[in-house]
């Protein structure tokens, strides 16, 4: 070797920092990097494979290939032999590990190294996606809760772009138009030729979803159009645009009410009217025929009274109906609004997880309003068993999350600030979702009181051996007329927009609650509403039980709903019962006949409402065929006088998990 080709001090310095370099690199990359030779053993590897495959450092050096990663769930083998022999091109594969923090998901691949620069064997890289996984089997689950409300609206709803396309529509808007969905806008006004009441034709640009698209909010127009099967309908159109966080308008979403009925019993009235107008104006003028017409008209008479009377007894129907329609309206506001901020922060997990809590939280204050209707029609006190322990400032923290999107809107654009004064634990005896939802209607009624905005204070404590919740605004406050009537039911001073239900429900809640509710309010003042709830003892309330035991049992299910019967089999499969499913009496009793004189299964689940008969006279038989068997309903109506005797329990749609799920560990 000559002098000029021996490497200096210099050359050997700058391999050593080049060496160091890709050390670091090697090091600081990350993925899961392991490096072997020809005779594929391996010579290298960094620190996040050796955490991947849990092997020390003495352990990952000149091991064979095949042995070098002990705690996958999968054979790698075969994946190994043909990058090896060439025989297939190297591909990106999906591997589950086993690792001491849990089960890992890693996208590997093997990579023959070019033999021509001298360097032969065998190359991995493997990149940890299990958070990315969980993430995204996180946001389709919330994605399809979100898609199985949107779907169980009774109303049409649609949702459009920017452009007048339509983007997504629920069951009854697809219902609507079976025969030939619209795509578009203008379809949609092409198929339905939409009219005003008064018969004039609407233009495309003055239909409710082009005036949102516009930036306007539209509220209760109600039109005449016609169906794709040529049937005439009345409804009722709300449309709002759909802003980004800009501002900027990217699309609308329409909610149609079909009130074909409402408008036609409207039209019968005004005929009704118009002819009895006509008959008294004969009668006065025709005063030679008196004597002939005497009888007739003291029987029309008697009809127009008895018309009235059922007018009177309709219009209080319609009350009760507005009251209800009043509540299930506010548990709807909180949902809308969390759907619409859920569908702008898709890609938000703590967002999405946040406002999915606060559509259940909804659901839940809808659910106690029908339960408090049922109560109301079987004239049922608030009773001991249905009570829980229930957190004040919990709640107040849970309504104000539920509207906060909403007070703009209610405050009619003035800004809305808000002042709380809590305890660390307030806690009272009672029904969670009807105490949310008395809350639910002060803050709606102080937001209305303050149209230009104001001040919106809420303060929780223990005033003696009560547990209080005041709600004050800055409003205009009431006149002592006023303040005297406000928990009257129906009386209001908002007119057409209100149905003055809201404090009257409060009262009710506060009354089956055994509280008080009490109202301190002057003209230029403001309003201050407290609620005073029997205070609950911390120790008797938070007790903890210990956690029952889940056995699997074999269930047989019977539920008509195919949606509802699938939800229920996912959930109790989960759980870790056998499930068969029935969706009429019969195939239950086809179930049931397979098995021998002892009972076929451990506990039958059935809806009343079946397709061919009753679920009481499926479990009146099944009760003298195998006595035995554990049974429970599960019903979205009243249960009938003396119908419980044969069941060994029954709970009210919608069914919480945890009531359910207990239900079925009881017994053996």
């Amino acid at each position: 070797m000559s002098i000029a080709n021996t490497p200096s001090s210099n050359d050997f310095d700058r391999l050593s920092t080049q060496l160091a370099r890709f050390e670091a690199l090697f090091e600081a990359v990350p993925l899961a990097i392991a490096v072997f030779d020809d005779d594929l053993q391996l010579i290298r590897a960094n620190d996040r494979y050796r955490d991947l495959t849990s092997l020390a450092p003495t352990q990952s050096f000149a091991r064979p290939i095949y042995d070098a990663f002990p705690n996958a769930l999968a054979d790698l083998t075969e994946q190994i032999d043909a990058v090896v022999g060439g025989t297939a091109a190297s591909s990106t594969l999906r591997l589950p590990f086993r690792h001491p923090n849990g089960s890992r998901v890693v996208e590997a691949r093997f990579q023959r190294m070019d033999a021509g620069f001298g360097v032969g064997g065998i190359l991995f890289i493997g990149a940890d996606v299990t958070e990315r996984e969980e993430l995204r089997e996180d946001l389709a689950r919330s994605i399809a809760q979100l898609a199985t409300i949107f779907d169980v609206i009774p109303e049409s709803v649609r949702v459009f772009d920017a452009a007048g396309l339509i983007t997504r529509s629920n069951s009854q808007a697809q219902r609507d138009h079976a025969e030939n969905p619209p795509r578009s806008l203008t379809d949609l006004w092409r198929q339905d030729h939409p009219r005003a009441v008064t018969g004039a034709s609407l233009f495309m640009h003055e239909h409710p979803t082009a005036r949102a698209l516009r930036g306007e909010s539209v509220r209760g127009q109600t039109l005449a159009v016609r169906r794709g099967d040529g049937t005439p309908a009345v409804v009722e159109v709300n449309s709002n645009p759909l802003r980004d966080a800009e501002g900027r308008i990217r699309g609308a979403v329409s909610v149609e009410r079909d009130v074909t009925e409402r408008a036609r019993l409207a039209s019968e009235l005004e005929e009704q009217v118009r002819r009895s107008a006509v008959l008294f104006e004969r009668v006065s003028t025709e005063a030679e025929r008196l004597e002939r017409m005497v009888a007739a008209r003291t029987q029309e008479v008697l009809e127009l009274q008895e018309a009235r009377a059922r007018e009177r007894r309709l219009a209080a129907v319609g009350q009760l109906a507005a009251g209800v329609m009043h509540d299930v309206n506010n548990a709807l506001n909180p949902i809308m609004a969390a759907a619409h901020l859920l569908d702008l922060n898709a890609d938000n997990p703590d967002a999405v997880r946040d406002y999915a809590a606060r559509i259940a939280r909804a659901a839940e204050t809808g659910a106690a309003t029908a339960e408090r209707v049922g109560r109301f029609i079987r004239q049922d006190p608030l009773v001991g068993d249905r009570e829980e322990t229930v957190d004040l400032v919990v709640v107040v923290n849970e309504v104000v999350a539920m509207t906060r999107p909403l007070w703009a809107e209610r405050a009619r654009g003035g800004v809305v600030h808000l002042e709380r004064a809590d305890e660390d634990s307030v806690l009272a005896r009672g029904i969670v979702g009807e105490v949310r939802e008395a809350m639910l209607n002060l803050i709606q009624n102080a937001l209305d009181a303050m149209p230009g905005g104001g001040t919106l204070s809420i303060i929780t404590s223990v005033c003696g051996d009560e547990a209080c919740i005041e709600v004050r605004d800055t409003g205009a406050g009431m006149t002592a007329e006023v303040r005297d009537r406000a928990f009257e039911p129906f009386f209001t001073t908002k007119g057409t927009r209100g149905t003055g239900l809201g404090l009257s429900e409060v009262y009710g809640i506060m009354k089956r609650h055994r509280g008080r509710a009490e109202i301190d309010s002057s003209p230029g003042e403001g309003t201050s509403v407290r609620l005073a709830f029997p205070l609950a003892m911390e120790l008797e309330s938070f007790v903890p039980l210990a956690p029952s035991a889940r056995v699997s049992r074999r269930i047989l299910l019977v539920e008509d709903n195919l949606d509802g019967r699938e939800f229920m089999r996912e959930l109790l499969v989960t759980e870790g019962h056998i499930v068969d499913c029935a969706p009429t009496a019969r195939d239950a009793l086809a179930y049931l006949s397979n098995g021998t004189s002892a009972p076929p299964y451990d506990l039958l689940l059935t809806d009343i409402g079946l397709p061919d008969g009753s679920g009481w006279d499926l479990v009146a038989e099944v009760r003298t065929h195998w006595p035995g068997m554990r049974i429970g309903v599960v019903t979205g109506w009243e249960g009938r006088s003396g119908g419980t005797a044969t069941a060994d329990f029954v709970l009210r749609k919608p069914v919480r998990t945890k009531e359910l799920l207990d239900q079925i560990s009881l017994g053996d």
